[in-house]
């Protein structure tokens, strides 16, 4: 017999990349908004000159981004 089920926890923040359609693509999802603060300047390192969004995904409020088309 299983034990209890946990329930799923849906992650909070997305990271967006920004193409030059103006679409966001999903990098990641967080559910810790200091992780996702700390992740967007090192997902940025690896995509120079374009733009990611840290974002809230329930409200869709942008909370941070970086510099790029």
């Amino acid at each position: 017999m299983a034990g209890p089920a946990s329930p799923l926890i849906e992650p909070a923040y997305d990271i967006l990349i920004e193409d030059a359609d103006g679409r966001h693509l999903r990098l990641e999802c967080l559910q810790d908004l200091e992780i996702a603060r700390q992740r967007l300047p090192a997902l940025a390192a690896n995509y120079p000159g374009t733009r990611l969004i840290l974002r809230n995904k329930k409200t869709r409020t942008i909370l941070a981004a970086t510099d790029g088309y």
